[in-house]
């Protein structure tokens, strides 16, 4: 399996082969983490369900591009950095 880093010093990577929902999943939960934040803070940042956060971070769901920008502006980043090291050719 190959993979491509996010950035050079951090440990989850996006891995070829993953479906993009898990792809999606394992940036929100990085993101998530670097900012020292829980899924129910996420989520209420967001103005999402909690359950619906672990299960998108869990590549379960099919997320709109409606809440990827909810949870991009909750993590108080940027699309461009959210899809950052994401291979398109995925």
């Amino acid at each position: 399996m190959t993979y491509s880093p996010l950035t050079h010093n951090q440990h989850t990577y996006i891995f070829k082969g993953m479906n993009i929902k898990s792809n999606i999943g394992l940036r929100i939960k990085e993101l998530r983490l670097a900012k020292g934040m829980s899924q129910e803070q996420l989520a209420l940042r967001a103005e999402l369900d909690r359950t619906y956060m672990t299960s998108v971070e869990n590549g379960k769901r099919n997320i709109s591009i409606q809440n990827i920008e909810k949870i991009v502006n909750a993590l108080e980043t940027t699309f461009e950095e959210f899809f950052k090291g994401f291979d398109i050719n995925l």
